[in-house]
């Protein structure tokens, strides 16, 4: 979290600096609010991620020894081929062709791609 809290400090000390700018300058009073309130925001974060620093131990990609196979666990879980998407397309197209056709082409189409997304969440999930 060391890289995310200077670089919200840095977007803190960017809106403080145009915020000072514009209002040396002569801008309204509504952009100069509004420039602060960013100032406001973006330390609202920072300080907390400066307090999360502070409080927990370092993240692998905060310490200066890690290397790239310290962080490497499960790649990925990809599902198998199937023929899940042609089939999805299907009903896509079953359900937009419902609009001309007929409102129970719709429903098919409808009640297909809702089986074959909960089926493909389904072999995904293993």
């Amino acid at each position: 979290m060391r890289l995310e809290a200077i670089l919200w400090t840095g977007v803190g000390a960017y809106f403080v600096t145009i915020g000072l700018i514009y209002a040396a300058v002569g801008g309204d009073t509504a952009g100069i609010v509004l420039l602060f309130a960013a100032v406001g925001l973006g330390g609202l974060i920072a300080g907390w991620t400066w307090e999360w620093t502070r409080h927990h131990p370092p993240r692998i990609v905060d310490r200066a020894d890690a290397d790239a196979s310290d962080e490497t666990g499960i790649v990925g879980i990809y599902p198998i081929a199937s023929l899940r998407p042609i089939a999805l397309a299907l009903g896509t197209a079953s359900l937009v062709l419902g609009i001309v056709i007929g409102s129970w082409l719709s429903m098919i189409g409808l009640a297909v791609i809702a089986s074959q997304v909960l089926l493909l969440v389904r072999d995904t999930d293993t």
